[in-house]
This record gives structure tokens, sequence and C-alpha cells, in this order.
């Protein structure tokens, strides 16, 4: 039931419903992957700061050559892989989720095999997203942006059931 007032054209015929906007499914499922990846750059960044904070250089209390004297910031800036993936995953993952879309993130050309190119992988790669980078970090943060994640890989897959193929890149201006 309407109240508002309605006319007729000369026909008899009521007036045309104008058309509703057209909601393109690969964009849309771009899009909240896109979110989902700039969520977990920001979940990475917040992770390192706070794993830094408190973390102090010592050098008055520290002999020439002492082997251990910072150690603590040692086992932070590590390149052994325990270390290395357990605190740098989530800002690492960010950075490639966020360079589908961004090309000045794609900070080298490793990235291009690294990176998904149809929705099957994107789903792929939303579920490494939230097993690998979200749940386990930053508490229920992480966990509720996980669960989003998952949320993102569902809409890849029914994106590729819908026949979309490659990834449709949003226009970003970077």
């Amino acid at each position: 039931l309407s109240l508002q007032p309605t006319t007729r054209s000369r026909t008899g015929a009521p007036p045309a419903v104008p058309a509703m906007a057209t909601c393109d499914v690969g964009i849309f499922t771009s899009l909240v992957c896109f979110i989902a990846s700039v969520l977990t750059l920001l979940l990475g960044i917040i992770y390192v700061v706070l794993r830094l904070e408190g973390m102090d250089v010592v050098f008055k209390h520290c002999e020439f050559l002492e082997e251990d004297c910072n150690y603590r910031w040692r086992d932070f800036f590590s390149f052994r892989p325990n270390v290395f993936f357990d605190i740098w995953t989530p800002l690492l993952v960010g950075v490639l989720g966020t360079s589908v879309h961004v090309q000045i993130f794609k900070l080298c050309y490793f990235f291009e095999c690294l990176l998904p190119h149809n929705y099957v992988q994107y789903a792929f790669f939303m579920a490494v997203t939230c097993l690998f980078a979200n749940i386990g970090y930053l508490g229920q943060c992480g966990f509720i942006l996980g669960i989003y994640s998952a949320v993102c890989c569902v809409i890849c897959l029914i994106s590729r059931l819908m026949h979309e193929g490659q990834i449709k890149l949003l226009q970003t201006k970077w």
C-alpha cells in the first residue's frame, strides 16, 4: 500500500518504476576481500607496535663485545623462521592482500606469483588469511577478523559459482 499519489499516463498505465542500481558480484567480492586485507594489514601493524612496546636497547650496561646484551631485540628482528613468521605474518599477508588492488604495495615481481588471479585462488588466499594471519593475533579482534575473512572465502566461492572468473580489480588511485 503506497501513500504516495500516483499519476497515470494517457494510456492509463502506471508510471514506469526507475531501475535499481545493478550490483556486480565480482566487484562486491573484491571489495569485501580488499577490506579484509586492509584490516589484516592494520592488525599486523598494531601487533608489531604492541610487541615493540617496552622493548629497550641496552647500551650503557653492555660490555663492548657482549654476545647476548640485546637478546630481546634480536628475538624480535630475526630471520629465524619460527620467530620471523610468528611476528610478521599478519603484516606480510596484509601487504600481499592489499597489493591485489593497490599497485604501490607490490614491492617486487615475486608478488605476482603469490597473488590470486581468480576467485578460487582468492578463496584460498582468504582462508590462509583467516587461519594464519587473523585468528591467533590480538585476541578477540583477530578472531572476529578471522571470521570476516572466512566469510570472504565463502563469498569468493559463491562468486566463482556465479561464473565470475578473473578477479575484478578495484579502481584505486595508487
